[in-house]
């Protein structure tokens, strides 16, 4: 990979390779449904366009709703998860085991019953309680491997710091961040695909919008395509989200995929 390719969102073929994906799943996808023969419950693509075609605004809306929900939270949760990491940092030891415990605990708790309480004690109504959940979602997919990473910098470059008097915030700006820029982003694209599945959780367990609605009330009325229509905007979100942190990683942390795609 060149210098020149490492300023493009995708590099030279990133964005062929998605777009090859896609056509790939859509034959198969296509193929599996005429081949099963039951569109009620595994409708081919092109049902799912006609069902898309019938209503777009309505579905549009939905995903949009949706949308922001997944980019609050995982942009909150992501930030929230950075400030703890931080905070670990400076801590006592003790408080530091205490409060990494605590995360560990709450992250092995079923997201599934975290949410309904969320959805309980936020309320049904509104984006509040579905921003929760996607970020708690993008928080416990990042705080863990960002915590890591600033702890794990190199001593020798640690006694550097020190020979140097830098002060915490020059460790952190100089050392600890830069060090864990590549790990960070590739928990930051999990945290982002987290977020999506978050956002959709907490709207299945109470909403009366979003395309998680729209899964749920599709089922009730065995309505397939649409459910399938709004599990395609689910991954397009994904995808877009993907795509901006792709670009990111490639503008921040170019050199270093760069020297991975020399090995």
């Amino acid at each position: 990979m060149n210098s020149a390719s490492a300023t493009r969102p995708f590099g030279d073929s990133e964005a062929l390779r998605w777009v090859g994906f896609a056509a790939i799943v859509l034959v198969l996808w296509e193929a599996a449904a005429r081949l099963y023969d039951a569109p009620f419950l595994l409708p081919w693509p092109s049902r799912v366009l006609e069902e898309f075609l019938r209503a777009p605004a309505h579905t549009l809306l939905h995903a949009w709703i949706t949308t922001q929900e997944i980019v609050i939270g995982f942009v909150l949760g992501s930030l929230i998860a950075m400030a703890a990491a931080l905070l670990l940092l400076v801590v006592p030891k003790w408080l530091e085991d205490f409060i990494f415990r605590a995360v560990v605990t709450l992250n092995s708790i079923p997201f599934v019953a975290l949410a309904s309480l969320v959805v309980v004690w936020v309320g049904v109504n509104g984006i509040a309680s579905k921003v929760v959940i996607a970020g708690l979602y993008a928080f416990f997919a990042l705080v863990y491997f960002a915590h890591k990473e600033m702890v794990s910098t190199d001593p020798l470059k640690e006694e550097l710091m020190t020979s140097y008097n830098a002060s915490f915030g020059q460790r952190v700006r100089y050392l600890k961040l830069p060090s864990a820029l590549p790990v960070l982003f590739t928990s930051l694209k999990g945290g982002a695909m987290a977020a999506v599945n978050g956002a959709i959780v907490g709207e299945l367990f109470g909403a009366f919008q979003g395309l998680g609605f729209v899964i749920l009330d599709s089922r009730y009325v065995g309505n397939t395509a649409r459910v399938f229509l709004a599990a395609v905007f689910c991954t397009l979100v994904g995808w877009l989200l993907l795509a901006i942190l792709t670009l990111a990683e490639r503008r921040v942390v170019g050199w270093h995929l760069e020297m991975t795609a020399q090995r």
